[in-house]
């Protein structure tokens, strides 16, 4: 298992949890643990896609910032 794969397993016990205050993800049925799996790999994605977002804004953002400060 790579880090990402580790990853996701962690958010989607993480969120498996959270929605299952008394559940236990070993005891959790395969197809309830791959749909947490899927809300997991989705957290990821959307994180990614802010990151790369603040990431592509950050050069034009400093340029603004100079100009104000001139």
């Amino acid at each position: 298992m790579d880090q990402t794969d580790q990853e996701i397993e962690q958010i989607a016990r993480a969120f498996y949890v959270a929605r299952h205050e008394d559940g236990v993800w070993e005891t959790a049925s395969r197809l309830l643990q791959h749909e947490f799996r899927l809300y997991a790999r989705q957290a990821l994605s959307m994180l990614q896609k802010k990151q790369e977002q603040i990431w592509s804004e950050a050069p034009r953002m400093a340029s603004v910032d100079i100009l104000e400060a001139a």
